[in-house]
């Protein structure tokens, strides 16, 4: 319990970094990637809980089902804020290439 409590500690940081990075920083890539890793060590954590038939804490289980809950919010929250800023990022360059293109004609 004491390594998923760790894991759940290191998940909500990454999403709370993620959140405020900046899209163009590369420690985003790192980031996510971390996000990925955090996931996949929970749910293993997460099923061996589960398959343990000594454990039986239903109320530590219902927590982390809410847990699970909050942190696929708060992921798709993340990515759609991620994707506005990269797509308004495109349409800004786009702006600013037409504007050269302009200026390169005169």
């Amino acid at each position: 319990m004491k390594e998923l409590n760790k894991v759940n500690e290191a998940l909500s940081s990454s999403l709370l970094q993620l959140d405020e990075i900046n899209v163009d920083d590369d420690s985003g890539d790192e980031l996510v990637s971390n996000l990925q890793d955090l996931l996949s060590q929970r749910q293993k954590l997460l099923e061996l809980l589960v398959l343990d038939s000594q454990f039986v804490d239903r109320d530590y289980l219902e927590l982390q089902l809410k847990l699970t809950q909050k942190y696929t919010v708060q992921a798709n929250k993340v990515m759609r804020h991620r994707q506005n800023l990269l797509h308004n990022g495109k349409v800004s360059q786009r702006q600013i290439n037409v504007y050269k293109t302009i200026g390169s004609n005169r």
